[in-house]
């Protein structure tokens, strides 16, 4: 472990009783934010920093929010997804908000001291909403990380008074790791130019401007933390884009259950790229995990479908080994040695 255990040691940041509960700014110390639900409805619909709910589709709405829309207007559904999700906004309790504060302030001296000042000095800015909501899966909008009452409830279960060495190791990594991860996302945002170095220069992302097919608008599915889909992955000189899908078979899409990812073919098309089809006319494809030589190419086994997802479970995973005191991805696999290592070099230049 890079800490000894003497959590006692460190002091909770005092919270502040205003509608955002912001912390108190104070020299090496991270400014965290708990928005009140006023303010969470309407950070939630930011858009600032990229489009989202003027790009939703029927379908993924309706498995996002649970409900299908009771309109067929494009404007009226996307309005519909926006009054749910402002809807699903709630307040954080004091337990939950000392208990983030407190990782977070973990988080931040680990950062620290392994030089990664982007990381520890970016402010951490929480919205809490309910279960229904997206799953209740843990997601970004803009710098806003939002967190569902269940994701809160399963990460906390050590946060207890008398815990245990143990039990700080878990709360640190697990929930330390889900918030490290979703940060990620706030900092690629704020630093834009840097990650698409990464995944330019030191993976084989090129970014690509593709003429959509109505098959995959209907059924795709917008990742909030990754809202554009202007990255494809160049392999033996062919470009593939990788999109999750909704399965067209649902009538009631569910939230994870329903999704699957695809790698499609991409061909020059005027001044961009079109996806090639086949002599019969169908889309050319393959399932992301079939796609070996690109699935193979990771540490990581999830979030493949875009390189903000991978960088981001990269991340976390980079986190936990600083936790534990040990090499990043020491035990990945061969196929994935070249990639972790240029992420590595990459995190040590442009995170410092």
């Amino acid at each position: 472990m890079v800490f000894p255990y003497l959590y006692y040691l460190f002091l909770i940041i005092p919270l502040c009783a205003s509608c955002t509960n912001k912390t108190a700014s104070e020299s090496n110390q991270p400014t965290i934010e708990f928005l009140s639900v006023e303010n969470g409805r309407k950070a939630i619909l930011d858009e600032s920093y990229e489009p989202y709910f003027d790009i939703l589709q029927p379908r993924e709405i309706q498995a996002f929010t649970g409900k299908k829309p009771p309109f067929t207007n494009i404007d009226s559904v996307r309005n519909f997804a926006r009054n749910e999700f402002s809807a699903a906004v709630t307040n954080f309790n004091t337990h939950e908000k000392e208990c983030l504060s407190y990782v977070i302030q973990r988080i931040s001296k680990l950062m620290t001291i392994n030089g990664l000042s982007s990381v520890a000095n970016q402010p951490w800015i929480f919205i809490k909403i309910e279960d229904w909501l997206c799953g209740g899966f843990a997601h970004t909008r803009g710098n806003y990380i939002i967190l569902s009452q269940r994701h809160i409830d399963h990460y906390m279960t050590n946060w207890t008074a008398n815990r245990t060495p143990e039990q700080e190791r878990v709360l640190l990594a697990n929930l330390g790791g889900l918030l490290v991860h979703e940060q990620f996302h706030s900092l690629q945002r704020t630093h834009k130019t840097k990650f698409d170095t990464l995944y330019s220069k030191y993976w084989s992302f090129a970014k690509v401007d593709v003429r959509s097919e109505p098959f995959i608008t209907t059924n795709q599915v917008s990742n909030p933390d990754a809202p554009t889909t202007e990255w494809a992955f160049r392999d033996s000189n062919k470009y593939y884009w990788i999109r999750t899908l909704l399965n067209p078979r649902s009538e009631e899409p569910k939230m994870g259950k329903d999704f699957y990812a695809l790698a499609f073919e991409l061909e020059k098309h005027q001044m961009g790229y079109r996806v090639s089809k086949t002599s019969e006319n169908t889309l050319k494809s393959i399932d992301l995990q079939d796609f070996e030589s690109y699935y193979n190419l990771f540490p990581v086994d999830k979030g493949l479908d875009h390189p903000n997802e991978i960088s981001a479970y990269m991340f976390a995973e980079y986190y936990r080994a600083l936790l534990e005191n040990q090499v990043p991805f020491v035990e990945a696999p061969p196929t994935s040695e070249n990639t972790a290592r240029n992420f590595i070099l990459w995190v040590e230049k442009y995170l410092s």
